[in-house]
């Protein structure tokens, strides 16, 4: 209803023809809404997806992949193009306490190797969870996302239990709006680096936790705040403070690719965040694309965000608005 009622009347008086300044014209369209109405999310939501569309007709335009575009936005566009297309490692995600063993089997069957599971259930779940997952040959790389489960001394007193484990990281142990003291407490006891970012929804947020929060990863969702030009500037400030861009995404299969297009361009070695519930509104609209080879996906180097779609079929999946 917002993209129909709110946003769609707006774009054929948008002036410009660069991403970055039809994305400011919107946010500027939309700002007494979102102060009035109080609905950031939603609104934030639409405007993403339409930065994300509006990136890749862009880049259709030049003729080039996006991910060649957004690296010369964010690095240097003096610089020669890279010219192969890029492999991007990923990992497995969305990994319930419940059958976390076969579901890890499963993915690895369908090409991962890295996996992240979810914890937050209580400390004996966790730990079984944990260990039924440590014990599957295959698994070398593991991360763990508590959700924001826990205060921040019940999350320091449950450092000693994860040690053992030999985590790639802990995602978001403590409320995203946790302050900043309890963030530097947390990483001052942590034998394992903190990731969060998902539910950071402000740059000046994001730059706040970069600078004071003790992460290791940053995980921003242009899917859910930014689209390409936000996270741009999370990617930026990523790399001036060391810390590693890991993009969130759980959802379905054009803002994972475009969470592709950006890991790739930001010339960083993150992981690609790749659920592994059934959801058809990401595979059957990736139609095979970003399928993981012995932990791995490699982007289609064709205009745009590589991939056309069958609208009359996703129509076909979707509820028809009522009239």
């Amino acid at each position: 209803r917002l993209l129909q009622e709110v946003f769609a009347p707006l774009l054929p008086n948008l002036q410009g023809d660069h991403p970055i300044s039809l994305s400011a014209e919107i946010a500027s369209r939309i700002r007494i809404l979102r102060l009035q109405s109080a609905e950031y999310g939603p609104l934030d939501q639409c405007a993403a997806g339409l930065d994300t569309a509006i990136w890749d007709l862009h880049a259709q335009r030049l003729g080039q992949p996006l991910h060649r575009v957004l690296r010369a936005e964010l690095i240097d566009p003096t610089k020669p193009n890279v010219v192969q297309a890029p492999r991007i490692r990923v990992y497995a995600s969305g990994i319930n306490p419940k059958g976390a063993g076969k579901t890890v089997q499963r993915a690895n069957q369908g090409g991962h190797r890295a996996f992240k599971v979810k914890l937050g259930f209580g400390l004996d779940q966790d730990l079984r969870t944990l260990q039924e997952v440590r014990e599957i040959d295959s698994v070398a790389w593991l991360a763990a996302d508590a959700n924001q489960a826990w205060q921040r001394d019940e999350a320091i007193a449950l450092m000693p239990h994860l040690a053992p484990f030999n985590l790639a990281w802990l995602e978001e142990p403590i409320a995203a709006d946790a302050h900043s003291d309890d963030w530097q407490a947390l990483a001052a006891q942590a034998p394992i680096p903190l990731a969060a970012g998902e539910n950071i929804n402000h740059l000046t947020d994001f730059k706040v936790a970069l600078q004071k929060w003790g992460l290791g990863v940053m995980q921003p969702d242009l899917a859910k705040w930014g689209g390409f030009t936000g996270c741009l500037e999370v990617v930026r400030h990523c790399r001036a403070h060391d810390v590693l861009y890991c993009p969130h995404f759980l959802g379905g299969g054009i803002g994972l690719l475009a969470s592709a297009h950006l890991l790739a361009a930001s010339d960083q070695p993150g992981l690609l965040e790749m659920d592994v519930n059934p959801n058809p509104l990401r595979t059957e609209m990736l139609g095979g694309a970003l399928a993981p080879q012995e932990g791995w996906v490699t982007l289609d180097d064709s205009p745009g965000l590589g991939q056309t779609h069958d609208l009359k079929a996703i129509k076909s999946w979707l509820h028809p608005l009522p009239s």
